[in-house]
Parts: C-alpha cells; sequence; structure tokens
C-alpha cells in the first residue's frame, strides 16, 4: 500500500516571509548627475540643495578645466549636467554644442546652466545650442533640485520672473525659422505625433492616444528631428503651434 508524505504547512509567519520575498519594494531610480562648478563657495551651496534631495544622486564633481569635465561626461553618462560658470564664457555655446553632440552617441543627458542670468537674446541661442534651462544664481536654492527634475523629464527650465518674455522671444526667433521648413516630409503618423507634442502630451500621452509603444513614439520622434532639422521638444512644439497643428 502507498503511503502518501504530506509536506509540512508553513507557519503564517513564514508565509509572510514568502511574500515579502515575492513582492519586494523596488526604490525609484535616481537622476544622476554631474556637476561642474570653479567656485566653492558657489559649489557647496550646490550640494547642499542636491544633497538634501533623495532622488538625486550626484556621480562626481567637476572643478577644473573643460576638458576633464567633458571627459567625465563621456565616462559617467549622467542624466543630468549642471553647469555652474561665474563669469560670461566666450565659448558657451561650443561647450553646449558638443554636450548635445556626445548626448545623440551615449545617451541622453540634459544640461542645466547656472549663473548670473544673461539676455534673453543669448538664453534663445543656448537652448538652440542644447541647453534645457537656464538657473538664474538669484533663485532659491531650494528650487534647484526642482529644476533638476524639470529638464530630466525634457521640460525647459527658466527664472520664473522672467519667463514669460524670454518664452516670447524663443517663439519669435525659433518659430521664424522653423516655418521656413515644411510639413510634408512627414508620414501621416510622424504629422499626428508633431501635433500632439505641440499640445504638451508627453510620450506616454502619445503612445495610449495613438495605440502604439513608447519605442514607436520615441522612433517618430527622431524621424521627426531628421527630416525637419531640430534637435529639441520645444523645437517641435513651437513648429506645431506656428503651423497652427491644433
Amino acid at each position: 500500500m502507498e503511503t502518501t508524505t504530506k509536506s509540512p504547512k508553513p507557519s503564517k509567519g513564514a508565509e509572510a516571509s514568502m511574500e515579502k520575498k515575492k513582492t519586494p519594494d523596488t526604490p525609484e531610480p535616481k537622476i544622476s548627475l554631474l556637476v561642474f562648478c570653479p567656485s566653492d563657495i558657489i559649489l557647496s551651496g550646490i550640494l547642499r540643495a542636491l544633497e538634501a534631495d533623495p532622488e538625486l544622486e550626484i556621480l562626481n564633481i567637476e572643478k577644473n578645466t573643460i576638458e576633464s569635465f567633458m571627459d567625465s561626461i563621456r565616462k559617467l553618462k549622467p542624466q543630468v549636467i549642471l553647469f555652474a560658470h561665474m563669469e560670461a564664457l566666450p565659448n558657451l555655446r561650443e561647450i553646449c554644442k558638443a554636450i548635445r553632440e556626445m548626448a545623440k552617441t551615449q545617451g541622453r543627458s540634459e544640461l542645466l546652466l547656472m549663473g548670473s542670468i544673461p539676455a534673453h537674446e543669448e538664453i534663445v541661442n543656448l537652448i538652440n545650442a542644447g541647453a534645457r534651462g537656464y538657473f538664474d544664481l538669484n533663485d532659491s536654492s531650494s528650487q534647484l533640485p526642482e529644476a533638476v527634475r524639470a529638464v530630466h523629464k525634457g521640460e525647459i527650465w527658466l527664472p520664473r520672473d522672467k519667463m514669460s518674455s524670454i518664452m516670447d522671444r524663443i517663439i519669435s526667433v525659433v518659430g521664424r525659422e522653423l516655418k521656413e521648413k515644411t510639413l510634408d516630409q512627414l508620414t501621416p503618423t510622424e504629422f499626428q505625433v508633431l501635433r500632439l507634442i505641440g499640445q504638451g502630451k508627453s510620450n506616454d500621452e502619445i503612445a495610449e492616444l495613438m495605440f502604439i509603444s513608447k519605442n514607436t513614439v520615441r522612433s517618430h520622434i527622431k524621424s521627426i528631428y531628421a527630416k525637419l532639422d531640430t534637435h529639441s521638444r520645444l523645437q517641435l512644439a513651437l513648429y506645431a503651434i506656428n503651423s497652427a497643428l491644433f
């Protein structure tokens, strides 16, 4: 006669332990940063503001040359680059362009500039060169983590008291340039993606509205960038606004 041996039933404590193993609490990934700041005084304020936010992780701090700073970008591939400069740099646009080109080959890195706010025309030029925002040294340090998260999401960060006038200038300059391009190059799907970008929709929202994957949305946006010779979501949104797509 065969006998069957029953496995002992786990205790309630063991069941709870097994349940915990099945559904561990996975922490949200932190936003990785690379900081460039040649001033010790300014840097100490930056670090106090950033280190107080548990969602941010500082990968490295560069204080010396632009060359070592660029080398750190290549090696560390940060998600956000905070570049603080205390005086006007004649080659700042070139630095922005170099970072933008580097980001194309090694993954997304958003650039947030920090310093004394320049003329509106120069801010437009820096954003066109690849910067995602400009944090004014006169702004509250408590806003710095918010600025980092904004540019990480692909948004533009500008001093709140100057936002309206700067955006008007950006629209007039960038919009005029984009009007010269044509929509005929876009496929019907790309046209729809561009229209939704103009409405301020995120990639997740576009994917849901068009019943396509987020990877497909990113692929369409990449194609639109190439066809319209643009490099930022802001430019695409302005193109849609100026072309009256909605």
